[in-house]
């Protein structure tokens, strides 16, 4: 299986001096601790592989996996806004007398504090592969300020992260206008569905899903203007993907020749069930990543 589905893609700077041993060590120094009574959420590091409970950052290929938890409290404001409310009105009603603007904001901030040990919680993983080999730092995020915060708490424990958004040459845009234009991707072969925008805030959207993308009407619409912001690409019958106006791949799945590859492989256990998804995803995402910043024309300078 491949794990992620949603890809940010950074550059670790070719000077780092991160070794899996001192990425392990230093996240075994944040690990994550539920919610108090009083706290409104936790974050820290949690072993991301179920099978060695005792590491923080699980290597391999010279890879590093790890997994942040965030844990937060579910407190609606409209539920505390209601209660203090009714609060509100009992005390006007028994002392016959308004209650001001202080008073009221005193007892809203009271009336949280009592509810906020009763509030449950929800809490979620977020995963990111650094590769020390291939210098990326991936992580399995739907928006970039998600991956943001995973990013901005490995700064944080490790004292400096020298990571940065990928650039290319040519922007994922501009290479997809083409592709869709040429109907012809190069290492990539196209998918069915495709976003396609007007520029502006308020600029029309046409939205093509599971429609031959050569077609004269996608043609039309980028004729009159509108620009791709996503692209539903595959490659090498391995891996589908959307591509993004900001070089987010989405969606990602495997495809049929990794599902026979995976039927084939012997795991006899969970460690090593755990172990071979892991090497499936390094190993294919070392080889499309570098595919993909090519065909954007390779990485500006830094």
């Amino acid at each position: 299986m491949l794990w992620f589905r949603n890809l940010q893609l950074y550059r670790l700077a070719p000077d780092h001096a991160l070794s899996a041993d001192s990425i392990a060590d230093c996240l075994a120094k944040r690990p994550w601790m539920p919610c108090g009574a009083m706290d409104l959420s936790t974050q820290g590091w949690v072993p991301p592989a179920p099978h060695a409970p005792e590491l923080y950052a699980y290597a391999q290929q010279d890879a590093v996996l790890v997994a942040l938890k965030t844990e937060e409290k579910i407190l609606p404001a409209i539920v505390v806004k209601q209660e203090a409310e009714y609060r509100i009105a009992q005390i006007e009603a028994e002392e016959h007398r308004k209650v001001g603007r202080k008073e009221a904001k005193e007892l809203r901030e009271r009336v949280a504090d009592e509810l906020l040990p009763k509030a449950f919680t929800r809490s979620r993983v977020q995963r990111a592969i650094i590769d020390l080999q291939a210098g990326l730092v991936i992580v399995d995020a739907a928006a970039a300020s998600k991956a943001e915060q995973l990013l901005s708490a490995l700064r944080e424990v490790l004292g400096s992260l020298p990571a940065r958004l990928i650039d290319t040459q040519t922007t994922p845009q501009t290479a997809m206008t083409l592709w869709l234009e040429s109907a012809d991707a190069g290492d990539f072969d196209l998918g069915q569905d495709t976003e396609l925008r007007a520029p502006g805030d308020d600029g029309a959207i046409a939205r093509f899903v599971r429609q031959p993308l050569d077609s004269d009407e996608v043609k039309q619409h980028l004729g009159a203007g509108k620009l791709p912001t996503r692209l539903a690409l595959s490659w090498e019958d391995r891996i589908a993907f959307q591509l993004t106006e900001r070089l987010e791949l989405k969606r990602v799945t495997m495809l049929d020749v990794l599902h026979d590859e995976i039927k084939d492989a012997d795991a006899a256990d969970q460690a090593a069930i755990f172990d071979g998804g892991l090497a499936l995803t390094v190993g294919e995402l070392r080889k499309l990543v570098p595919t993909l910043i090519e065909a954007l024309g390779g990485e500006t300078a830094a």
